[in-house]
């Protein structure tokens, strides 16, 4: 039973994040063959205060603090 979890900054829509856990499922389908039911996703969503990328947080970088 493959299990996939993502990190995701806050602010996507339901509908993203569903579709997120499509792609990623039939992505795993396709990869290694795995049975669809027995793919597992967690998403979960991080403030953009406490998620960082190259040194600075995401709300860093939205508000122009690159």
């Amino acid at each position: 039973m493959p299990n996939i979890e993502m990190f995701v900054v806050e602010g996507y829509s339901d509908q993203q994040k569903e579709a997120l856990v499509g792609a990623l499922t039939q992505a795993t389908v396709e990869a290694i063959g795995a049975p669809i039911d027995s793919v597992r996703v967690w998403l979960t969503e991080v403030p953009a205060t406490q998620f960082g990328i190259g040194g600075k947080t995401v709300a860093a970088i939205a508000a122009g603090q690159e």
